[in-house]
């Protein structure tokens, strides 16, 4: 058999800048003293992989470290690009020899996404399937790089692979405005713990967040607010920072999921476009509505001029995020405007539904079928159960675990995220760290038949409350740490007295 063309390439070595050490060191991956001996020479890994085999020795990686690879595989390079820059940027103090070596091998028994790391001391040699399995197994070695000062890492052999295919971060954006580097700086911190779904929230009744060139004023009205509410902050992503944002996570194996909210949680469109409200209420002076609470006033879904003004926000969204699943929020719809709206109870009469929640059902069909007709998937929060589930909708589970039992029951694909466990804005002492990793995604009552269904699942991070970057920081980690591995590693080999020691928990944990 021939063996592809490989070019091997050296890679230098500069001072520390915004490397992998200083994501490390805010992830407190190295806030645990380490020992030089089998027991501890891997605590820094997480999540924690499926298997791994300590041998003695270790591999120096250093300025004079190659990297090896076949530069006819694009998608190979892209990752040995990312390789080559984190040596360059880290210091280490000597010159270190070998080789490493990137492979895919469509015959190796891996699993998708999974890898083989084998460290020796004069090669590296990461084996997967598919590109992504490579990008995973370089993330492992960057950790193992951070826990071993000098380099020098362990000679050892890793097999590992993700428990589950979604493994997400929803981050709000609307409540909270988040600046484009602070969503870049998650992206980094996704990746490095191998979650691959970063959910942005990007409207709500507190905010527009997203540039709409057909609707202008979505994003010139909708994104300011009242000085008079403190931690309220201005802002909204043109169409090039999506971009770049998009471009940056497919980069990191990291898919970005738009939210827009749908019929409730959007008051705030009411201030430029007040003729989509029940009411067309044409005095509405933004901010229309504050806090983290639940509006009267939703879109009107007896008015034609809606669906035709969201089927034109939708494209835009669409062309911007190239996702499989478009979130349309769903949740918390009260139905008090429609029950005292002409052109609603008509709309209930002429399609012969039966009362308000089938008429929410009515407003989701219609738009799981225009997403559908782009080519895409509806997802939303477990409320678009009632009334009728859209015939390929998605469904988040929020409100416990039900919701995603009974999706999955009838054949849809599910994310579980029930703020038992998965919401962040909680408080430690709602929902501690270890309480994050006794989660199981899968509920218990699903046979096995059913359970295929569960993608898996995310953590929510509202910010209504933690209005920093320091706060909202505070609110993610450690939990995320426990969720990154509640969603890769096998619960026969997880630990959380061992999770404990590679993360410093107890001091990490903001109570």
């Amino acid at each position: 058999m021939l063996r592809p063309k490989r070019s091997t390439i050296k890679v230098g070595c500069e001072l520390l800048k915004n490397s992998i050490l200083t994501i490390l060191s805010f992830l407190f991956l190295i806030s645990c003293k380490q020992v030089d001996n089998s027991e501890n020479r891997l605590v820094s890994v997480i999540p924690k992989p499926q298997s791994a085999i300590l041998h003695r020795g270790y591999f120096s990686l250093g300025s004079q470290t190659q990297v090896k690879f076949d530069l006819a595989n694009l998608s190979i390079k892209s990752v040995a690009d990312q390789t080559i820059e984190w040596i360059r940027t880290c210091n280490f103090s000597e010159a270190g020899k070998g080789t490493i070596e990137l492979l895919i091998d469509n015959q190796a028994d891996l699993k998708l996404s999974g890898y083989r790391l084998l460290v020796q001391k004069r090669r590296i040699r990461i084996t997967a399937k598919e590109p992504s399995g490579l990008f995973y197994g370089i993330q492992t070695l960057r950790q193992l790089m951070a826990a071993n000062p000098g380099g020098k890492i362990p000679c050892l052999d890793i097999t590992d692979y993700p428990a589950f295919g979604w493994r997400g971060l929803m981050l709000d954006c609307s409540r909270t405005f988040l600046p484009k580097a602070y969503i870049l700086k998650y992206i980094d911190r996704l990746a490095l713990i191998k979650m691959n779904v970063l959910h942005l929230h990007l409207t709500d009744d507190q905010g527009w967040r997203i540039e709409i060139r057909k609707y202008p004023e979505l994003a010139r009205i909708c994104s300011n607010f009242d000085p008079q509410y403190p931690g309220e902050v201005n802002g909204f992503y043109t169409q090039d920072d999506i971009r770049e944002i998009v471009a940056y996570a497919s980069k990191n194996y990291i898919t970005v999921v738009p939210e827009i909210e749908m019929p409730g949680h959007s008051t705030e469109i009411f201030a430029a476009y007040p003729d989509l409200s029940c009411k067309g209420n044409k005095s509405v002076i933004f901010p229309y509505f504050k806090g983290p609470g639940v509006t009267g006033d939703i879109l009107c879904a007896g008015n034609d001029s809606v669906y035709v003004f969201m089927e034109n926000v939708l494209r835009e969204v669409i062309a911007l995020f190239p996702s499989e699943y478009i979130h349309i929020g769903g949740d918390e719809a009260p139905k008090e405007s429609w029950q005292n709206c002409r052109k609603c109870q008509n709309r209930i009469q002429s399609e012969g539904l039966k009362g308000e929640a089938e008429l929410q059902s009515y407003f989701i069909r219609r738009m799981e079928k225009f997403i559908h007709s782009q080519g895409r998937k509806l997802i939303g929060w477990d409320e678009i159960l009632e009334g009728g589930l859209a015939e390929n909708a998605a469904v988040m589970s929020w409100r416990g675990v039900q919701g995603g039992i009974d999706a999955a029951k009838m054949g849809h694909s599910v994310v579980m995220s029930p703020t038992s466990h998965c919401y962040f804005d909680y408080s430690y002492e709602t929902t501690s760290t270890e309480k994050v990793y006794s989660y199981l995604p899968v509920p218990k009552e699903l046979p096995i038949e059913q359970s295929k269904f569960i993608l898996g699942a995310q953590a929510n991070m509202w910010t209504h409350i933690a209005r920093t970057e320091t706060a909202i920081d505070a609110q993610i980690f450690p939990r995320l740490f426990a969720l990154a591995e509640v969603l890769w590693t096998n619960p026969v080999v997880r630990d959380y007295a061992d999770l404990e020691r590679r993360i410093g928990v107890k001091s990490a944990e903001i109570k």
